[in-house]
């Protein structure tokens, strides 16, 4: 009887997640699943329960939830295995997205219903998944990460939108933006560097992309792959003013900006931020990295997960 552990955020989706759970337990004992279901209790418990599941051997474990649960599932048994020598067979990852954003199951192909995520899992097959790392801010052991780390005006649309406790998805990045807009974000002075080479810009944006989406519709990675080794990186060539930056708008609901003068775009294993101040706002899968810091590196950790869809 296959045997599936699920970790279910019941506040995800501003606390609708908590409705799916009945939908998620029938479909899959239909089904002739062994299913457990555990609740996370609050932030950082979906990484305990990771570890603990990995601790017991569990041989397939589902995040229930958001682009926050998938990145604390995903960083606890990461960490364990680390805690373990690093040789662990890691188990299989599958994921229902019933988030805010689920902008990594739209990379990972996930449907949104309940039902045919669930299906997936059922019918699905297996595909590696790189697994990110950056290191910096409040994490400067490292934090796992599998869809992307964004630096800059990104983030801060991101933390407004969290802001907007009873608002989900599109909308809430809507505000989000025009609340940071209102401020207009001043352009800081980055150091980058990656596999080809070094840059010195004055810039307010930089993603790193292992999935495609963020902020629920931005294509920020829009060729991005999840197991190809590599991130999909790009960064604003020169700082652009507040109208400028609503005209851009369209570009990354579409993905044209890796093809825009305005912005670099290349691929790389690792790379590093720096700039001389504490301000570099940074979110790695939406998950507050920092609100500030002086810099951040970001890598590829070598350790890949087999994910059902």
């Amino acid at each position: 009887m296959p045997e599936a552990y699920i970790i279910l955020n019941p506040q995800a989706a501003k606390g609708h997640a908590s409705r799916k759970e009945g939908i998620i337990t029938a479909y899959l004992n239909r089904h002739g699943w062994k299913v457990r279901i555990d609740r996370t209790a609050g932030q950082s418990d979906g990484m305990r329960l990771a570890r603990q599941a990995v601790r017991d051997g569990r041989p397939l474990i589902i995040a229930a939830g958001g682009d926050g649960t998938v990145n604390e599932v995903v960083d606890g048994i990461y960490q364990e295995d680390i805690a373990q020598g690093g040789g662990l067979t890691l188990p299989s990852f599958g994921v229902i997205p019933i988030g805010r954003g689920n902008d990594f199951a739209y990379a990972a192909g996930i449907p949104a219903k309940t039902g045919d995520a669930c299906a997936r899992l059922v019918h699905g097959s297996p595909r590696d998944l790189d697994i990110g790392i950056v290191r910096g801010g409040d994490y400067p052991e490292g934090r796992c990460f599998v869809n992307g780390v964004g630096v800059g005006f990104e983030p801060l649309v991101n933390f407004r939108a969290m802001e907007f406790k009873h608002i989900n998805g599109m909308p809430s990045y809507v505000l989000g933006l025009l609340k940071v807009l209102a401020r207009y974000p001043q352009p800081w002075r980055i150091r980058i560097t990656l596999d080809g080479g070094e840059y010195e810009v004055d810039t307010q944006q930089i993603s790193i992309c292992n999935g495609r989406r963020m902020g629920s519709a931005f294509l920020m990675g829009p060729e991005a792959s999840l197991d190809d080794g590599l991130f999909d990186v790009t960064f604003a060539r020169r700082p652009f003013k507040g109208l400028k930056i609503m005209s851009l708008v369209p570009l990354f609901l579409t993905g044209r900006q890796i093809r825009h003068s305005s912005f670099h775009f290349e691929r790389t294993a690792a790379m590093t931020i720096s700039t001389d101040a504490p301000v570099l706002p940074v979110h790695a899968d939406g998950e507050v990295i920092s609100y500030g810091c002086t810099g951040i590196s970001v890598e590829m950790s070598g350790k890949k997960l087999k994910i059902m869809i």
